[in-house]
């Protein structure tokens, strides 16, 4: 396909349209205008196809295009919509078939050269924004491509609203607010709230010592100091905690809280029974395996208009993956414990080791957790005996702890839990 010569597109200030650039300085974006490719496609021509390897990230610039996923799915990208300023695909090999419906404008940039004009947490959150465009279907594509696009410019701004349950937040502030020194029932009660754990640790990291790494919830009580603690407390609940009236949106908050707490004891108790030296490790990367689903809920809101059950449901499912990246990459939350929760994830995540992994433990305690709760709001695991993680913990079969023992366990957390809270 022949480079095309509009000066008027080839410059510094379309570069700037796209998120992914828009942090470069002008000699970085003057590299790239000078490296990238500036390409045309005629209708109906094919600008990436299925299973393509080519490691580049494509940009629309003008035009609209086709993208065909391999189970059928479909979306139609204009270079109007705000989902366009993300990069077309930049997994490799691509899922996706990108065909040109009318005349297309685009540009095509080396990941290598992407990877090295950008700092790694940049790099990581260009990796996944590209989501923003991908995995979405026609009939939601609106609704989930502005919320997530919503949430990506408020991280880069610093100013992403990440809201805990009310019920939650009052229960434990105000035991929290009770205590006038850091110890162990503050630690234990600010991991009765994910949303809570995740600002301490966030705020831990910020004001420690450079190069440090804030690894649980009790070195970030103790960097912070009690009066932090407190004055974090008091904001989570008084500035960043809702209790909606719509009923929608009170039963996502109460249902992502649960699987939390229910994910998080089950990852303890079984990192305990295989003598993990700390299983409050899994316990709190269990906690936070949802994040992505909290931080989107949170979006929900506070968004333009009124959602469906199945538009949430559906955005959750499609994008809470990546939003949970981005959110701990802007965060800078401590990087083992963001992969981990990133692998827990994905149900076939395989490390190809014999031993199990804190990821394994938190992948077992995800589907100990639906099967109690028979939750028909996520997707369901795959047939336990194809799950990587519970063949290697032995957990795989139908008379296993993790239905015999470890399922009771979840539900007596979860009962003790609400009571300590008063919550009904």
């Amino acid at each position: 396909m022949p480079r095309h010569k509009d000066k008027d597109i080839q410059s510094i200030e379309t570069l700037h349209r796209f998120s992914p650039l828009a942090d470069l300085d002008r000699d970085q974006l003057e590299e790239i205008l000078e490296h990238a490719q500036w390409l045309r496609a005629k209708k109906k021509g094919m600008l990436m196809d299925l299973g393509d390897t080519e490691n580049s990230s494509i940009f629309l610039l003008k035009g609209n295009v086709l993208l065909e996923a391999a189970d059928g799915r479909q979306r139609v990208i204009k270079h109007t919509d705000p989902s366009s300023r993300s990069p077309l695909s930049r997994l490799r090999p691509s899922r996706y078939r990108v065909t040109a419906l009318t005349p297309v404008q685009y540009l095509k940039i080396s990941n290598e050269l992407l990877d090295e004009l950008t700092e790694a947490d940049d790099s990581s959150d260009m990796t996944s924004s590209h989501y923003l465009v991908e995995e979405t279907s026609e009939e939601n594509a609106d609704f989930s491509t502005q919320m997530v696009a919503h949430i990506y410019e408020d991280l880069h701004k610093q100013a992403l609203l990440l809201l805990s349950w009310h019920p939650v937040a009052l229960g434990i502030s105000e035991k929290i607010l009770e205590e006038a020194r850091g110890n162990e029932k503050v630690t234990g009660m600010a991991m009765l709230d994910p949303v809570l754990s995740l600002k301490l640790l966030k705020s831990a990291q910020l004001h420690g010592r450079p190069g440090s790494a804030i690894t649980g919830i009790d070195a970030a009580i103790f960097q912070l100091g009690i009066q932090k603690v407190h004055k974090l407390t008091f904001m989570n609940l008084f500035r960043e905690s809702r209790d909606p009236r719509t009923l929608l949106l009170q039963e996502a908050f109460r249902n992502a809280w649960e699987r939390s707490i229910m994910v998080a004891a089950v990852a303890r108790q079984l990192a305990g029974k295989l003598g993990m030296k700390h299983p409050e490790e899994a316990q709190l990367a269990g906690l936070l395996h949802n994040t992505g689903e909290l931080t989107i809920i949170s979006y929900a809101y506070n968004f333009y208009r009124e959602i469906t059950v199945q538009e949430l449901q559906d955005c959750i499912l499609m994008f809470g993956k990546e939003t949970g990246r981005m959110v701990l990459s802007h965060w800078n939350i401590f990087h083992t414990l963001s992969q981990r929760i990133c692998d827990s994830t994905e149900w076939m995540h395989d490390h190809g080791g014999s031993q199990p992994t804190v990821t394994d433990i938190v992948i077992a305690a995800r589907a100990c957790a639906q099967i109690s709760r028979k939750d028909d709001s996520m997707a369901p695991p795959p047939p336990l005996p194809q799950i990587p993680a519970l063949r290697r913990l032995g957990l795989d079969s139908p008379n296993s702890i993790l239905v015999t023992e470890l399922r009771p366990h979840a539900e007596q957390a979860l009962k003790q839990t609400r009571q300590l809270l008063e919550i009904d």
